[in-house]
């Protein structure tokens, strides 16, 4: 649950100038944002505790990052920096979670 609601609500922040610590709390309360966190953590039983933990360890660097400098090119890095440790985690593949396959593409993570 928390690391769906800091990749959603880090993106979105900055995509949006929105309020961070606003935006991850609404998506820690959005029914949507707990049942895909309630459907993957079935689905995806696979990753460790501790690849769950190294995952949201990132996001917060990445918060922590986001506000002591703001949005822009670092804030899309860090984000794909995670969502490409979640793509090593399942085998190479970025997992079906959520809304990542679009931000990865939003934030052209593919790109070097």
């Amino acid at each position: 649950m928390e690391v769906l609601s800091w990749v959603k609500a880090l993106f979105e922040a900055g995509t949006l100038s929105a309020d961070l610590t606003k935006l991850y709390a609404k998506y820690r309360r959005d029914p949507a944002t707990v049942r895909e966190a309630q459907r993957v953590s079935a689905e995806f039983s696979t990753f460790s505790d501790a690849e769950v933990e190294s995952l949201l360890h990132r996001l917060q660097g990445c918060r922590d990052r986001f506000i002591a400098q703001g949005g822009g090119s670092e804030r899309a890095r860090c984000i794909c920096s995670v969502l490409h440790e979640a793509s090593q985690a399942n085998g190479g593949v970025l997992p079906d979670i959520d809304d990542w396959q679009n931000i990865y593409r939003q934030l052209q993570c593919g790109k070097s």
